[in-house]
């Protein structure tokens, strides 16, 4: 089925049509502010306790139903969405996450998927639409995943050896009994891929094919557990409740509007049950209702940055520009310390047509950029403000920068020989060009180049 990350035009939250088993060509990368916020609360900890800078960190959440969470070079970990919601608390997925941060601890480093990681980012492109693409020259620009998750774990690209996985193990139980949590969760979401494993194969799950869940693994957890003076230790509230939030979240925008709708009854006047309904109504194009939901919740909690940034969405969405941007600029008040949400911000002010409006999205794009240099759609939204000021050689400066960043090497190359023709008197924008044009030619085969 053809999945659309709708989230990723309209300012990086997930929407698709119904899901059904995924497929190497239904999966993508997906931006969400609060998502993101949530697993970042998650990891910071863990890095710390690991002797990692947080900062480091390179995070992807891939919307996919397969379940699975990897570790890869330059301190990137993924995982998917169907992890998400199969977990059954937040331990458990911090537990996993525990896990794949012992994998970059001890340098575990995983060969040969750069192209997975490359094409990640171009499906994230790919979601922009038809101007984005045509913007960076290359029809083609809007490509699936390369590689699925079960691709990748037949090649045995993401299998790490038996002792590798015991070191990981062993450093997962010590980072969370330094951060005083209990490893419970991550034995606990071990056992339940481990009965679906033996139950039918029809369960098997790309997890269990690139962590393979052997006895003395989870002989292990339950020894420590013994032991541990943290194994019955609860997380914060706020760690569960966020959980919640975000599978709620993922759910509603991954499901049928009817089932979430038959979920949440509208007799159900809980904070989930109404973010639930909000994004179930915004799928279905019921923009009064969805708006309804959305404000019941912000009237109960007027500071939530992430209840104003949906109701940006369902607003943008809706055509409504200049109240969406209100509603984003509520939402980087709160939050003020998220990129994304000041891309969201950006977007809005961009789309809102009013030239009053652009230098307030080039404050904001340049915060973004500082703050978090490798978003390709800072660079793009970037482009669209210099050719809107007619900055035509910072336009396709910009899209190089965007194409360097989703592995699009010939429309880099492409974008930035052109930028040099505006920058013969610019000698710091020349040597910008010059830098990403060295780069290219550093990453592509002599004979190609």
């Amino acid at each position: 089925m053809n999945m659309i990350i709708r989230a990723l035009f309209f300012l990086f939250l997930i929407y698709s049509s119904a899901v059904s088993a995924s497929t190497p060509a239904d999966e993508a990368l997906i931006r969400d502010a609060e998502i993101e916020a949530v697993l970042k609360s998650y990891i910071g900890p863990i890095f710390e306790a690991a002797k990692l800078d947080p900062k480091s960190l390179h995070l992807y959440v891939i919307n996919s139903t397969d379940v699975n969470a990897f570790a890869m070079g330059g301190r990137s970990i993924g995982i998917t969405t169907g992890l998400i919601l199969k977990a059954n608390s937040a331990l458990q997925v911090i537990g996993v996450l525990a896990h794949e941060t012992a994998h970059i601890a001890d340098n575990h480093i995983i060969r040969g998927v750069d192209a997975y990681e490359k094409a990640l980012l171009q499906s994230l492109l790919g979601t922009l639409g038809g101007v984005a693409v045509g913007m960076a020259g290359r029809p083609d620009a809007g490509m699936a995943i390369l590689l699925g998750s079960q691709d990748i774990a037949g090649r045995g690209l993401l299998q790490f050896t038996r002792s590798q996985e015991g070191a990981a193990d062993q450093g997962a139980a010590r980072f969370l009994d330094t951060l005083g949590y209990s490893s419970r969760g991550l034995l606990e979401f071990m056992e339940i891929l481990r009965k679906e494993d033996l139950l039918s194969e029809q369960f098997l799950d790309p997890y269990v094919l690139t962590h393979p869940l052997k006895t003395e693994r989870l002989d292990f957890f339950r020894t420590h557990l013994g032991r541990s003076p943290h194994a019955n230790a609860e997380l914060p509230p706020k760690f569960e409740e966020n959980f919640k939030r975000i599978q709620i979240k993922i759910a509603a925008f991954t499901q049928s509007t009817g089932k979430t709708l038959s979920q949440f009854k509208p007799t159900d006047t809980s904070l989930l049950a109404r973010y639930g309904r909000a994004i179930a109504y915004l799928q279905a194009s019921q923009i009064n209702e969805s708006l309804a939901e959305i404000d019941s919740l912000l009237k109960e909690y007027p500071q939530d940055a992430f209840f104003w940034d949906l109701k940006g969405q369902i607003l943008f969405e809706s055509g409504k520009i200049q109240e969406a941007t209100k509603a984003y600029e509520k939402a980087v008040h709160f939050y003020p310390t998220i990129p994304l949400l000041r891309v969201n911000l950006a977007h809005a002010l961009i789309e809102s047509n009013d030239s009053a409006h652009l230098e307030r999205a080039y404050a904001e794009l340049l915060r973004a950029k500082t703050e978090e240099p490798d978003n390709p759609f800072t660079h793009r939204l970037l482009a669209i403000y210099y050719g809107k000021k007619e900055k035509t050689g910072l336009a396709a400066l910009s899209l190089a920068e965007m194409a360097l960043e989703v592995g699009d090497l010939p429309a880099a190359k492409q974008q930035a020989t052109r930028s040099l023709n505006f920058f013969k008197d610019d000698p710091v924008n020349q040597t910008r060009a010059k830098d990403i044009l060295e780069e290219v030619k550093r990453l592509t085969p002599t004979s190609i180049f």
